[in-house]
This record gives C-alpha cells, structure tokens and sequence, in this order.
C-alpha cells in the first residue's frame, strides 16, 4: 500500500512539474501588408553635411535616428529593411554606393520607403525638420504630409507642408517614399540638439508615427467598399 502510494504521489508532482513547465513563447507575427524601406543617408567616406561648431558627421547623425525610427517600427509590427546598419558606405565609389542604395529601394513589395537625412544652409538662423517627396507623386504628397505633420506636433512647431522636389531616394522606389531632413546642422542651436538621444528618439518616433499613420488610411480605404 505505501509503495502505491509513493508512486501516486510521485507521479503526480512529475504531472505538476510538466504543467508547471512554461512553454516557449512564439515569435510575433510578422504582419505581411506592412513592409518599410529605411535609408540612412551617406555613410563611410561620403559624411554629406557636417556641423560647423561641433564638427559632427550628418551620415552619423543619420544612422541613429535611422535605427531608431527602425526600433519604433518594428514595436508596431512592420517589417523594415535598412539599407546600412552600420557606418560604412554600401560601395567603394558614391557610384557604387548610390547604386546598391538605389536597388535596396528598388526592392518590390515594400509599401514606403524613407530616407533619413540632416539639412544645412548659408543662413543659420533657418530650422525644423522637412520632408521631401517626388513631385507629381499623390502618394508620395500623402506619406510626406503625414511625417511631417507627426514631426512638426512632436516638436511643438507650427504646421509646414511637405516639398516637393526631384531626388534618387524619392524617385527610384515603387513605392510611395520620402527623403526627411530632419533638421539643420547649421542652426547653432538645433546642431546640438540633434546630437542629443532623447532629441533624436522624439524625431524618430514621430517619424515612425507618420508612416503608421499613412499606413493605417492606406489600408482603411483600400478596405472601404
């Protein structure tokens, strides 16, 4: 009796332990319609602008709120592709590198594309974020209008509208696409802050909450009868 006994209660702690065991948790679903192209502008031996009081590197500046705006993105469920994770060039030459950059966006499938920049201008008394998209591009005009209303609500700044313009990054993706420049290195003030994390997060965030935004009226309407 008190051996049957030892092994019921032997086997029900082994019953326990195995219910007790937590199960692996399953990777988060990858949602298949939300599908984002980050590019972080410049990189390796091409710097583009640089701050004329602290000397920082506009390719560096870049990647961090590149890879932000990448962490942000991919929380919400959109699988992003970064044409640079790191600080080098995609080429040898600006040729090279421009051409591999132009296949990443390129890339079909993808439902925006964005490129990451920081401006600079003669006059340094002129700042704030602008978003770039290519003219006569309705979507494109949609995507921008979004980023830049999340940024400048973000920022606290008065309303701006997106710009149209003619650039690689704009005009080679199928997708709707953007080229944010998301402040002025040569504005004494803002070439600090941009260098600050908490700065650069509030951008990248905004940024991510733009595409969210386009994101989500873009399904909607495609989802109205």
């Amino acid at each position: 009796m008190k051996n049957r006994l030892f092994v019921l209660l032997l086997g029900l702690l082994l019953g326990c332990g195995k219910a007790a065991a937590a199960p692996e948790r399953e990777p988060l679903p990858t949602p298949g319609q939300w599908y984002v192209i980050l590019d972080a502008g410049h990189g390796g031996f091409d710097a583009g602008a640089s701050g004329p009081d602290t000397g920082v590197k506009e390719s560096d500046l870049n990647l961090q709120v590149a890879l932000l705006v990448q962490e942000a993105l991919e929380d919400a469920g959109v699988r992003v592709l970064m044409t640079r994770t790191d600080a080098g060039a995609l080429g040898d030459t600006k040729r090279e590198d421009m051409a591999r950059r132009g296949q990443l966006l390129s890339i079909e499938g993808a439902d925006a594309a964005v490129s990451i920049h920081m401006n600079k201008f003669t006059d340094r008394k002129v700042r704030g974020p602008m978003v770039f998209y290519q003219a006569g591009a309705e979507a494109g005009q949609a995507l921008a209008a979004a980023v830049i209303d999340s940024l400048t609500d973000a920022l606290d700044l008065s309303p701006r509208l997106p710009n149209p313009g003619n650039n690689f990054v704009t005009r080679v993706p199928p997708c709707p696409a953007v080229l944010v420049e998301c402040g002025f290195l040569s504005h004494p003030q803002e070439e600090l802050l941009l260098q600050e994390p908490e700065y650069q997060r509030a951008i990248a965030e905004a940024i991510a909450r733009g595409v969210l935004s386009f994101l989500e009226e873009k399904e909607s309407a495609a989802a109205a009868p």
